[in-house]
Order: C-alpha cells, then sequence, then structure tokens
C-alpha cells in the first residue's frame, strides 16, 4: 500500500520465479522489517492499471472540480514502471492536487489487485472539496495607520481550480484600497501560478511627508507553485498631490503625475523549518531565508513630459534584499539566536537621471518596529522643513532659539541598509506559552541616504551611510498573529541623528515580514 503522505508499503512480489519477498533473514521475534523488504522488491515490475475515485464535495454538497482537471494531474501514474516509481509518481500526484488550492484532504492509497497479472495494481483516490465562497474581515496596523480590511472570494467555482477576490482596506488616516484579482494555480498543467490584479489605491503619507498618492493600475504575474520564482509587469498610473499646502519645498517639486511601467523579479530561498517548536515558530522557524526583489521601471516608449521628473514616465532600477537565519540555542527550541539584514539600492536611469531626485513614492523609509525598533514610523532619514499654512507664524525654531521644533516632511532615500540581531525565548508562565508569547532582546541598527540628485561624490555619500548609522537596543514581548508579530518593547536609543524622530521607552507596533 502506499499513501501520498508517507513513504509506500511494499506489494507483495509476484509469483514464479521472483526473488522472494521477505527478507533472508527474519529478527528473532519474528517481525518483518519493512523498510528492507521495499529495498528488495521496489525495483520489481508494477503498474497502475485503475484509479477509483471518491469524491467528496465541501459538507456533503456537490463536488464542483472538473474530472479533467484531475486526470490531468494524475495521468503521470499511469506511466509508472516499477513499484518505486509508482511510490514517486504517488508522492508528487498528491503534491499536484494540494497546489490546486480547493482540497482540504488529499489521499492515495496503492494496493496489489487480485488478477492474472501479478504486477498489476489499483490506487484509490479520495479527495475532499474546501468552501468554494468565503468571507474574510481582519484589523491591522501598516505603515502607522490601523487598517481596516473586508474581502470575499470564489473559489472553483466553474471546477477549474480557479479564484477570484474582491478585497477593501480602509485606514483610519483615510487612506483606501480596493482591489479585484485573479488566480489560476497550475496553468495548464504547469507548475505556475497566474495572477491578474487590478487595484485603486488612495494612501494618505500626509502625517510623514506631507502628500498623497493616487495610483490606479493592473498586475499580471507568473509565479512558480514552489514560491521560490516571481514574475510580474506592473503599469499604472500615479498622481502625487499637497493637500495641506505645507509640503516641504522638497515633497512639492515631486507633485505631478507619473506613468509606471515595470518588471519585477523575486526570489526567495526559505531553508527554514517551519515545523520546529518553541521560539523559532513565532520567527518562521529554525534555519534561513533569503529574499532578493529586482524591479526595473520604464519599459514604455518615451513620451510625455520628462521621462522621471515632476511629471512623466518613471525609469529607473531598484534592488532589495533580506536575509534572516535563526539558530536554536537548545533542543526545545526554547531560546532562539536570530540574525537579519536588508538593503536596499534605487537609481534612475535615462539622460540626465542621476542630476534629478527620485520619485518619493519609490523611495525606501526606515523606523517603526517593523524596520528599525525605537524610532518612530519612517522616522530616520533625510528631511525637509515644512512650509507653514497660509496665515501661519514662522516655526517656532526659526523665531526663539530653544523653542518647538518645526515639523519635517521625510523624503526616504536612495539605499539603505538595516541589521538586527535578537535572543528570543520562552516565558515561564503557562498562560503566556499557550499563547505564544515570548520575550526577546534586541541590537537594531540602520541608516538610507538620497543618491540622485544630490551632486555628491559616490564616496561623500558612502561616507555618510556608515558615519551616520542608527543604532537602538531593548526588550520586549512578541505576540505572533495572522497579520505578523505583534510588539511591546521598551527602547532605548544609541545613536541617533538631530532630525531624527526618535521614540525612546515604550513602543507598540507590527512586524509584518516574516523577514524581521
Amino acid at each position: 500500500m502506499a499513501d501520498s503522505d508517507a513513504p509506500a508499503a511494499p506489494r507483495e512480489p509476484p509469483s514464479g520465479d521472483a526473488s522472494p519477498a521477505t527478507p533472508s533473514e527474519k529478527p528473532a521475534d519474528g517481525t518483518i522489517d519493512y523498510g528492507a523488504l521495499y529495498d528488495e522488491i521496489k525495483d520489481k515490475p508494477c503498474k497502475v492499471v485503475q484509479i477509483n475515485q471518491r469524491l467528496e464535495g465541501f459538507n456533503g454538497g456537490t463536488f464542483r472540480t472538473r474530472a479533467a482537471l484531475i486526470e490531468r494531474e494524475l495521468e503521470p501514474v499511469y506511466k509508472a514502471q516499477t513499484l518505486a516509481e509508482v511510490h514517486d509518481e504517488l508522492d508528487a500526484a498528491g503534491r499536484r492536487l494540494k497546489q490546486l488550492g480547493v482540497f482540504t484532504g488529499v489521499h492515495l492509497l496503492a494496493h496489489e489487485e487480485p488478477v492474472d497479472d501479478p504486477s498489476a495494481c489499483t490506487v484509490e483516490l479520495a479527495l475532499e472539496e474546501t468552501n468554494w465562497f468565503k468571507l474574510r474581515a481582519a484589523t491591522y496596523v501598516q505603515g502607522g495607520e490601523s487598517t481596516f480590511e473586508m474581502g470575499a472570494g470564489l473559489r472553483n467555482a466553474t471546477g477549474r481550480a480557479e479564484a477570484l477576490d474582491a478585497n477593501m482596506e480602509y485606514g483610519m488616516e483615510n487612506s483606501h484600497t480596493v482591489s479585484v484579482s485573479y488566480h489560476q494555480p497550475r496553468l495548464a498543467g504547469a507548475p505556475l501560478l497566474l495572477e491578474v490584479r487590478g487595484a485603486q489605491l488612495f494612501r494618505n503619507n500626509q502625517k510623514a511627508s506631507s502628500f498623497t498618492e493616487q495610483l490606479r493600475g493592473i498586475v499580471l504575474g507568473l509565479k512558480s507553485m514552489s514560491g521560490v520564482h516571481g514574475l510580474e509587469y506592473e503599469l499604472g498610473w500615479r498622481r502625487l498631490l499637497d493637500p495641506s499646502r505645507t509640503a516641504s519645498r522638497a515633497v512639492m517639486t515631486q507633485m505631478g503625475d507619473y506613468l509606471k511601467s515595470s518588471l519585477r523579479y523575486t526570489a526567495t530561498l526559505d531553508r527554514r523549518v517551519p515545523g520546529a517548536g518553541g521560539a523559532a515558530a513565532s520567527l518562521g522557524g529554525e534555519g534561513w531565508a533569503l529574499r532578493s526583489t529586482t524591479e526595473v521601471a520604464g519599459l514604455l516608449p518615451p513620451g510625455g513630459a520628462g521621462a522621471g521628473g515632476a511629471s512623466g514616465e518613471l525609469r529607473f532600477v531598484r534592488q532589495g534584499v533580506d536575509l534572516q537565519a535563526n539558530l536554536p540555542m537548545d533542543e526545545q527550541g526554547a531560546v532562539v539566536f536570530s540574525l537579519g539584514l536588508s538593503a536596499g539600492l534605487l537609481l534612475p536611469w535615462g539622460d540626465g537621471a542621476l542630476s534629478r531626485p527620485t520619485c518619493i513614492a519609490d523611495r525606501f523609509f526606515l523606523g517603526g518596529p517593523g524596520t528599525l525598533r525605537g524610532f518612530k514610523f519612517k522616522g530616520i532619514g533625510p528631511m525637509d522643513q515644512r512650509r507653514p499654512a497660509a496665515g501661519a507664524a514662522p516655526p517656532a525654531e526659526d523665531t526663539a532659539e530653544g523653542g518647538a521644533p518645526a515639523r519635517r516632511d521625510a523624503l526616504g532615500g536612495d539605499a539603505y541598509t538595516s541589521v538586527f540581531a535578537s535572543l528570543m525565548f520562552q516565558l515561564p508562565h503557562p498562560a503566556l506559552q499557550l499563547l505564544r508569547v515570548h520575550g526577546h532582546a534586541f541590537v537594531n541598527g540602520g541608516n538610507v541616504i538620497q543618491l540622485a540628485g544630490t551632486g555628491r561624490s559616490a564616496r561623500a555619500l558612502v561616507g555618510e551611510l556608515g558615519s551616520s548609522f542608527r543604532w537602538s537596543c531593548g526588550l520586549g514581548l512578541v505576540l505572533p498573529t495572522p497579520m505578523g508579530r505583534f510588539e511591546a518593547n521598551y527602547c532605548v536609543v544609541m545613536a541617533a541623528q538631530e532630525t531624527d524622530r526618535v521614540k525612546r521607552g515604550l513602543q507598540l507596533g507590527f512586524a509584518a515580514s516574516s523577514f524581521l
């Protein structure tokens, strides 16, 4: 017998001149060493002559998946010629059926068929479908803004394993997103996921950077079912506005319309073991993970006003890398040492591109529990003083020494790096262990600088990146949630710049990325 989730048990050997099915020597207690038996007969002729299917719809309802889709994934099983090949093909067929994402249970069982041909076997297949209609609602914190999310989805409605989702997000700062997406796993039988997504977005960045962003676009993507590779093409229209009329001059020069046509490739190598228990589970498991994202924008022919200027088509190359390693300090995983590194580079291209600043909406920002603890969201990096509102008095720091500091806009940067080290540990109280609450001690460091439009030499910019590094450390509690890790930290800032927005003491927030 063989199950898709476990190694195949040995079959009875064919009769006649075939070699004996049992090992030449049995253990003293009379038991059979099935591993040794399988090794002896795994290369014997064996072929699947029939697959019996037991199909169950969700909650006893109608089974929706089309027969041709199931047969397509089972076809290689019939080509197996030996017991080992049957075992391997059943495992592969089970994985392919699970990748469709429409079954809660996939069970494959092979057994010898009592027919004249001793090498023949049959397979029993049992499939249980998942619910084809889903509603979801959640609240989370992203980018320093509390957000409510609501969505609905249809999965496998036509029996082709497709998924159609509609999603709406609304933030407390009036940011909102409406999106519709279509997913097709195992496109034409290939190990690829097709994704088509259309979205309309309004993002309010006035709190940190004095501008709002409107974005309408479509994304066409192909991803490997393993999750290792992903390729996306994005075409969208972006508008940046200054509704408060107080944006700094650096932000004000960015206002206008932009066209974005970009190709983005993501490669992910995840060698973490999700089944590892203890504190390691809150960090994605024991092991290491690496993610690289490369984006090239400006794929349409030149046109419009000033490619990459205040209005026109965006032209840039953007590279980001995230690396994390988790090392348990004991066999139970009660204490885990974690190291991480993130870095990114944004460079415009085209005639005279480096002489002009990059678009602020594409830059890197640091600050907050998700990137740099001990600092506020978008709290470090280049800043520019905001203009006073119409009829308002000049900022206090411009009129009186020692007055309240003027509000500044976070401008982000074209190059950044962020590092962290943490020691996460289980807490002794049983109730906290049941809730998976852990403690951690951490050290964070990072910096972000502008490259394009500064007129400075590469040596000077690299020197600035190292000399103005920010550092923080602290202790805190970590609670894993479906939206990310919620953290309550006490932070000590060890190195900061005068214009940074520092958050010493207690800091609450989400670290949404699995790499942080």
